[in-house]
């Protein structure tokens, strides 16, 4: 690698500014555990992503923020004692100590660019840093935005993710092609790793038959003791790596007690349905014997149905053995056989061949530059919250919304409202939604539940797929957000501050609307509201409480480049076929 320059990048945070950017963040109680559990996990999965892009200073900064989430605050929540939540608990805490051998060794790079950058700009007079205009929202913010920190082994080009729009989709293309190549390695060496190993699993599971261990007496002392134990030892372990001091621990936390009688709930989650990590085979759902209701005179948007052709479903894809994942440790887990998978992309998809190239009469051309390696570009944010904290670039396909109307057309004639989870991936600082998840659900005209949440947080988890907003529909109301969707909302963006709910309104004028909750006073004031009722009003106007996430001035971008696909996990007799393309 030739001689380092300051080209590009902010000043590199030290290990102490990354630390405490780590800790800000709004921790609080009444937001249920397995919510933070979430949370918790895609804080990991964003860790991990920047550390395979090279972003040392992100990736310090998010892989602390779990350790600090997980053993500060989710270990004293008042609901991690409950029976259901203690075995996510046990795998969160098993999953610090690897986190904290990556920091361990992630800090002495940190520590290396800070002294480096110190070096090279004390001979520039005029450096990159100076000559930024403090008048500037990028530069008042980039100092304090770990993606942006210089480092002088692995520098990236920092770009406009607004300017820059075909090339982060291209990258992104190239990123995506090249993860499901690998998937589909990892799964055929493990495929064969599980043939060779067999009979020995076999053997072993005869052997335990044959002489099993007595249980241990006195067993939920033994595991809270030890779990207990583990923690403390990873926190001790912790604090000799400098990530913070001891005195900081609880800083903030408040006593469970207090929160003991205090239930925070998302209306738009059903509270009967319980979240484990251990992945469980789910009884088949009986058909109803119900009759249909009649259905109502079709309106005119949808007098003429457009003819279906229902090809033959692909095989569903085969999620990637996931060492962080929720499930059983060793158990390879799989999509179940009543989950159908229907991909749905572009006509101008790209596969795995490469571009033939064009026939020519005279020596080609001299080849065009490939892209640079994903790993070298960064893109700056866009927008920021109103706190200050900067918003991640979103990219959204232009064709989803359309293909979730379409998906949605029958609940829309009837009345019914209807909803998907829009899960995408990280890539070079910019995340991309390349997945129109439609769950299982309960819709009436005016609300819409999702039941069964561990099939679509599992799918979520087995292919490395984050969760960066939702999707639904008012067939009967204009484009805003309900008090109902405010809360529901509330619960995406503390798991993910740049998620986005989208609205349609297929009968009225705005047709649609991306949004988000501002951060204050939005935000907070939805998790502390207590008020009884599905539908009630708030003590701020509603302009205050979100606003729009579209670009300019927000951090969302359309793009008909963007491919995705729809992945229906509904009962066969509640799907409606997915339109393609004409």
């Amino acid at each position: 690698m030739g001689s380092a320059t300051i080209e590009d990048g902010s000043r590199p945070m030290n290990v102490k500014e990354i630390s405490d950017k780590a800790k800000q963040y709004d921790w609080n109680p009444r937001i249920g555990f397995k919510y933070w559990a979430r949370a918790a996990d895609t804080i990991h999965r964003e860790g991990q992503i920047y550390l395979r892009e090279g972003s040392i200073a992100q990736a310090y900064m998010f892989l602390l923020r779990y350790c600090t989430l997980v053993l500060d605050h989710m270990a004293k929540h008042p609901e991690a004692k409950y029976p259901e939540n203690k075995a996510m608990m046990a795998q969160l805490n098993r999953r610090v100590n690897s986190v904290v051998e990556e920091l361990e060794a992630l800090k002495p790079q940190i520590e290396e660019a800070y002294a480096k950058w110190q070096q090279l700009t004390a001979s520039v007079e005029n450096s990159r840093e100076k000559r930024w205009s403090a008048s500037s929202q990028y530069a008042r913010h980039a100092a304090n935005d770990a993606a942006l920190s210089w480092n002088h082994i692995s520098q990236a080009k920092i770009l406009d993710a607004g300017q820059n729009q075909e090339l982060a989709v291209d990258l992104a293309r190239e990123a995506l092609l090249k993860r499901r190549r690998r998937r589909r390695q990892e799964n055929a060496d493990e495929d064969e790793r599980i043939r060779r190993t067999s009979a020995g699993y076999r053997e072993e599971r005869d052997r335990r038959q044959q002489y099993p261990t007595p249980p241990p007496t006195n067993s939920r002392y033994s595991e809270d003791d030890e779990l207990r134990l583990q923690m403390e030892a990873t926190r001790r372990q912790l604090d000799r790596s400098g990530g913070y001091s001891a005195s900081e621990i609880d800083t903030g936390v408040s006593d469970t007690d207090t929160y003991r009688s205090v239930n925070y709930h998302y209306p738009a989650i059903k509270p009967t349905s319980s979240y484990t990590y251990e992945y469980q085979k789910p009884t088949p759902r009986p058909e109803s014997s119900s009759p249909q209701p009649p259905r109502p005179p079709k309106v005119e948007p949808f007098e003429r149905p457009v003819p279906i052709t229902r090809p033959p479903p692909p095989p569903p894809p085969r999620p990637r053995k996931e060492s962080g994942s929720f499930g059983r440790d060793g158990r390879r887990n799989g999509m179940l056989p009543s989950q159908t998978i229907r991909l749905v992309k572009d006509e101008d998809d790209f596969d795995d061949r490469p571009a033939r190239p064009p026939k020519v009469s005279e020596p080609p051309p001299e080849p065009e530059e490939k892209p640079k390696e994903a790993s070298k570009v960064t893109f700056r944010p866009v927008a920021y919250l109103e706190n200050g904290e900067p918003l991640r670039s979103v990219f959204l396909p232009s064709g989803l919304r359309r293909r979730f109307l379409e998906l949605a057309r029958e609940n829309t004639i009837r009345e019914l409202e209807m909803c998907g989870i829009l899960c995408g991936t990280l890539i070079n600082n910019a995340l991309f939604i390349n997945v129109l998840l439609i769950p299982e659900q309960e819709c009436t005209s005016d609300t819409c539940e999702t039941i069964n949440e561990e099939a679509y947080v599992t799918y979520c988890i087995e292919n490395d797929l984050l969760v960066l907003g939702w999707i639904h529909t008012h067939p009967t109301q204009t484009c805003f957000m309900s008090s109902r969707d405010l809360h529901t909302h509330a619960g995406y963006q503390t798991m993910m501050k740049e998620s986005i709910a989208i609205v349609c309104a297929p009968r009225y004028d705005p047709s649609y609307g991306i949004f988000r909750l501002t951060d204050p006073p939005g935000l907070p004031h939805i998790i502390n509201c207590n008020t009884p009722g599905v539908f009630h009003q708030h003590g701020i106007p509603s302009d205050d409480i979100y606003c729009s996430a579209r670009h300019a001035p927000g951090h969302v971008f359309e793009s008909s480049r963007v491919d995705f696909e729809v992945v229906d996990l509904r009962p066969e007799g509640s799907k409606v076929p997915a339109f393609r393309r004409y």
